[in-house]
């Protein structure tokens, strides 16, 4: 009896584990209009997550330069210039959404936080 019991409570968890991946992927493809931008919340957080990116690491390469780090400053460079290569040439951001609200905010917290991550990094090194 037991045996039964545990098979059918992992049988109830798989299924309800599936539900709710399914809900998440459901959620995550659905189409919002913000602002008169069309997008999926996934791209919107995908977008967030680069914009914070670039200016988290080109917020800290001023301060490794000022703390002559070179090979911190080397490898700073090679990644914000990646991500500005991906910036500047994709399409979207011709919506005030993109243009005013996610590229500065993400931006700018990313440039704050890589600020205080630099000087955290320069006091280790």
């Amino acid at each position: 009896m037991p045996k039964k019991k545990i098979i059918l409570k992992l049988f109830l968890t798989i299924v309800f584990i599936l539900y709710i991946t399914n809900m998440i992927k459901s959620l995550l493809s659905r189409r919002l209009n913000i602002f008169g931008a069309i997008t999926t919340p996934k791209e919107l957080l995908v977008e967030i997550f680069i914009n914070f990116s670039w200016g988290f690491v080109g917020n800290s390469i001023v301060l490794f330069i000022s703390k002559e780090l070179d090979v911190m400053v080397f490898i700073n460079f090679i990644i914000y210039y990646s991500l500005m290569s991906y910036i500047f040439n994709r399409s979207k951001y011709t919506t005030k959404l993109g243009r005013f609200i996610i590229l500065p905010l993400s931006a700018s917290i990313g440039a704050f936080s890589g600020y205080k991550v630099a000087q955290l990094i320069s006091t280790i090194m």
